[in-house]
């Protein structure tokens, strides 16, 4: 089993599909109801517009016909026992049982659809009710499932796990190790907005504020205007810029991006929107913002990656509000800074309160800046 990426030759309904995953066999011949379903996930469905969601369900589908193609097993008459050995033997493997749900919930959508669309009468998935005892969160007065939940008999048991975050004194000196000094400013803008890893690499300059004339006392808005810069879900939130991020980063833009720019220009016949551009000209990508985490991780001894910094955030700036406000308007202040979809999502940085109980959360952002100005 194969799986592969149509190009932009791929024309489907008279329009041009790039990048829809599908599968072929060993002798690589179209599987065609997976692929089918693949162009419905990619054109049709409303909740799955991201080239990222596509390939996701791509991996989910070439795992589960790879192992039907292994075994002989006719997709259409597969039973409940068979998808069990599957799913039995990918534990084997050492994968994460979150995956391992993820990918039997992906293959149950595909039956469904399958079963919608008459290419079979029947599926080996069954739900049953399952009660979760969960503790009384922010909404819980409107929560009308009273812990009751529809679950397939075939997902596994999983725990939740606690965040990973560093302790600010960690992090800063994590941050202040990064270079050169355009990634050193990636690692701020995680830390003190909590943006994630493609909305730092994919920043547009058009979005990033002028801090001039603005009170150094005050955070500037910066709006994530998904048509220019890339969000989870296409959502547009604002995100706040402590004053000296502001000027550092516009003194960046000042001084090193036109250059960078025009090294761009020379190469590629055209300008590029992106904020942050290599010593030489070139957009970065997210494997290089992990692989200088990694490389830090290893000079310091200080374990991080992208997203830690984003959690870091998390749970100071959720600490950081609820002294002031509340935590009810401290977890709806924090969901909007980040961008998520539930309260419950946010939810998950109230571990935090004992394991910061020492550390200054009023007056951490306060630190982090002045270690941005040291090394600015």
């Amino acid at each position: 089993m194969r799986l592969f990426l149509t190009d932009r030759e791929f024309v489907w309904e008279s329009i041009a599909r790039p990048n829809i995953p599908f599968l072929c066999g060993n002798e690589m011949e179209l599987v065609s109801t997976p692929n089918e379903y693949l162009r419905f996930v990619a054109t049709v469905k409303g909740r799955t517009r991201s080239e990222k969601t596509w390939l996701t369900y791509g991996h989910h589908l070439y795992e589960f016909f790879a192992f039907l193609e292994a075994n002989n097993l006719p997709w259409d008459t597969v039973n409940q026992t068979q998808v069990a050995a599957w799913r039995d033997a990918m534990l084997e493997r050492n994968c994460a049982r979150s995956t391992v749900n993820q990918r039997l919930r992906c293959v149950h959508a595909f039956y469904e659809w399958a079963m919608r669309n008459g290419k079979t009468h029947t599926h080996p998935f069954s739900t049953q009710d399952i009660w979760v005892a969960k503790p009384r969160s922010f909404l819980a007065h409107v929560d009308a499932s009273g812990g009751c939940f529809d679950a397939n008999e075939l997902t596994l048991q999983t725990h939740k796990p606690l965040p990973k975050f560093l302790h600010m004194d960690k992090a800063v000196r994590f941050v202040e190790t990064m270079a050169p000094h355009s990634l050193k400013l990636m690692g701020y803008l995680a830390l003190l907005t909590g943006m994630r890893r493609e909305e730092v690499v994919g920043l547009d300059y058009r979005v990033v504020p002028n801090p001039a004339g603005h009170d150094p006392g005050k955070q500037l808005p910066m709006l994530l205007d998904p048509m220019l810069t890339p969000t989870k879900g296409d959502k547009e939130r604002f995100v706040m810029l402590p004053y000296d991020l502001a000027v550092a980063l516009w003194d960046y833009f000042c001084r090193d991006w036109p250059k960078r720019n025009a090294i761009f220009k020379r190469t590629y016949g055209k300008e590029s929107t992106r904020f942050f551009l290599s010593h030489y000209g070139e957009e970065l990508s997210v494997r290089y913002l992990n692989n200088a985490f990694t490389k830090v991780s290893r000079k310091i001894g200080i374990e991080a990656h992208p997203h830690m910094l984003r959690h870091t955030f998390g749970t100071y700036e959720l600490l950081r509000m609820g002294k002031k406000e509340g935590q009810s308007k401290a977890l709806m202040w924090v969901r909007d800074r980040m961008g998520h979809s539930s309260i419950t999502t946010t939810e998950k940085y109230i571990h935090a309160v004992d394991l910061t109980q020492n550390d200054d959360v009023d007056g951490y952002q306060a630190e982090v800046c002045e270690a941005l100005r040291r090394g600015h």
